[in-house]
């Protein structure tokens, strides 16, 4: 399916130009493959960004090497999952899966969350990725009192203990989006399937 390209307006959809086109569509899946292919791979990520919350919550970690790892994974994770530009429109971020679902008021809502200025005029996506880009998945050089400063932020909005606290933050995202799919399935081509079927009455009864 891959060899087919894109359609310019939507990013779920291949550029089906021939009945073989369509075909070898359907062959792949149909309606809703693309959209579930990149909710599978986030979800997996998501999982494990939840996972690694709890566990550097736990405060029986004494091993710092263990919790700073932890810690820099969560940031690279936050980075990849939900601070993606918007042009890279089927990136596995929380957003694109909101939009895949049809459910864009949901994906502004997150962007809303990571751009509200908490820090000194400063948005919590800015801060993130000034950190991550620079000190973690780069090196890049910093006066001593620029690197001061970017830690300094960072531990304000992990272990500031308010509103904008980062791991809150977080469970909060990850509490809606487990919401999302206990309601609605695992992916946005189940939701349309459990549409289809609400449409046409053909729903499953309990025994």
């Amino acid at each position: 399916m891959k060899e087919l390209g894109w359609k310019y307006d939507n990013p779920f959809m291949p550029d089906l130009k021939t009945a073989d086109d369509a075909r070898e569509f359907i062959k792949a899946g149909g309606l809703g493959a693309i959209e579930a292919r990149i909710e599978r791979a986030f979800a997996v990520r998501f999982s494990d960004l939840k996972e690694k919350i709890l566990r550097l919550s736990d405060h029986e970690i004494d091993d710092v090497l263990v919790a700073n790892a932890l810690l820099t994974s969560i940031l690279v994770d936050t980075r990849a999952l939900f601070l993606e530009s918007d042009r890279h429109k089927r990136n596995a971020t929380l957003q694109n899966v909101y939009r895949a679902r049809r459910m864009d008021e949901r994906a502004r809502a997150v962007d809303a969350v990571f751009d509200e200025k908490v820090l000194d005029g400063m948005s919590l996506r800015t801060v993130i990725k000034s950190w991550v880009d620079q000190r973690i998945v780069h090196m890049d050089y910093l006066w001593d009192d620029n690197e001061v400063i970017l830690f300094q932020r960072m531990e304000t909005i992990i272990f500031g203990g308010r509103v904008n606290n980062l791991l809150l933050v977080l469970l909060n995202l990850i509490a809606e989006y487990e919401e999302v799919v206990s309601m609605f399935g695992e992916n946005a081509q189940e939701q349309l399937f459990r549409v289809m079927r609400a449409i046409t009455g053909d729903v499953e009864e309990d025994n």
